[in-house]
């Protein structure tokens, strides 16, 4: 896919207050493509900069190979969709969505030709003469994505869409949203706080945290291979312990750890000696049945269980130190109490090392 849009050293500053420092990121056509981050990192203000709603204090907006800072907001080819969708009170649906179209002087039946087109793409295709106040939260976010789909952009912008509604109600605009942009092929561009919501419905997601992007990358990529303690901490759960490196060889290195001391592959050149920081995702650790070279021996602080699979929380001997074992088959877990000891072991090929 061909890059469709650029931001190039983009900073953001209001008076002395610093929102954003030197972002840059290049979108793909037709890519869904999520910025995640915690409230108040600056996600909007990247979606209003792009939109034209505010202005970089410093950089370049470049769309399709052409700087648009100056370009006013209703001659960029983009549409935005807000959390409040911004739906008119006074206009049932066909006069919402249609008024994109209206206010360009289209022919009146190219409008509702149009109109029930889009209507039809989005599900909505027999509530054209219904009031906003006669819908559901979902289907008003259906017209307010109908209306920024009519007039056919380049890029649909999503501020944090799906703030508004219930969790079950959320879910299933989620796989709408992710249906719909592979069905019309334009490139959305979607702004949220829930890392759940970006794993599911993007291609790639940038994480912005203290001013800048902190990792861009595939939902695959930021999980399984984050390039901080911070990305590893913040995109699911990661166990995250102090070790020393006591042995390498080739890509196999040897770390020491309160725990005990194990074996993980690394790319990174390391030292004996080196101090790092080791983590692990939960469900990357599995019990073996009895000690062997590569197991840890620690005891079990408290069991949380699930159903068909358990939560172990387990702790270091010598140590409160805790480690978290998911998707544990509870068959195997029932059998286990507090204090019991166990033994465990780390997949060598997941891990990950991050220099202190």
């Amino acid at each position: 896919m061909n890059d469709i849009l650029e931001l190039k050293n983009i900073s953001k500053h209001y008076g002395k207050t610093k929102v954003l420092e030197n972002i840059n990121i290049k979108i793909k056509n037709n890519e869904f493509f999520t910025i995640l981050g915690s409230s108040g990192s600056g996600k909007s203000t990247i979606i209003r900069m792009i939109g034209g709603f505010a202005k970089p204090t410093n950089g370049e907006i470049i769309f399709e190979h052409n700087n648009i800072n100056e370009i006013p907001i209703f001659k960029r080819p983009f549409n935005t969709v807000f959390q409040d969708y911004a739906l008119f009170p006074n206009m049932n649906v066909f006069n919402n969505v249609g008024f994109g179209l209206k206010i360009k002087n289209i022919n009146k039946n190219l409008i509702k030709d149009k109109v029930l087109e889009v209507l039809s793409i989005v599900g909505l295709e027999n509530f054209s003469n219904r009031m906003p106040q006669e819908l559901s939260g979902g289907q008003q976010q259906r017209v307010a994505l109908a209306r920024a789909i009519i007039c056919e952009p380049k890029v649909i912008l999503l501020d944090e869409p799906l703030g508004a509604l219930d969790a079950e109600l959320r879910k299933q605009m989620q796989l709408f949203l992710k249906e719909i942009q592979k069905k019309i092929k334009i490139t959305f561009i979607f702004i949220t706080h829930d890392q759940e919501e970006a794993i599911f419905l993007s291609d790639r997601i940038a994480v912005l945290y203290n001013h800048k992007f902190e990792q861009v990358g595939s939902p695959k990529e930021l999980y399984y291979s984050p390039q901080s303690t911070y990305m590893a901490k913040f995109f699911g759960e990661c166990n995250l312990f102090k070790c020393q490196v006591v042995e390498t060889y080739n890509e196999l290195v040897t770390l020491n750890s309160e725990f005990g001391k194990f074996k993980t592959k690394t790319n990174k050149e390391l030292q004996i000696g080196d101090e790092v920081i080791y983590g692990i995702r939960p469900e990357e650790i599995s019990l073996t049945n009895n000690e062997n070279e590569n197991s840890l021996e620690l005891k079990v602080k408290e069991i949380d269980f699930k159903g068909s699979t358990s939560t172990l929380n387990l702790l270091s001997k010598n140590s409160n130190t805790n480690i978290k074992l998911q998707n544990i088959s509870s068959n195997i877990s029932k059998s286990l109490s507090e204090n019991s000891v166990v033994y465990i072991k780390f997949n060598e090929n997941t891990g990950n090392i991050f220099l202190k």
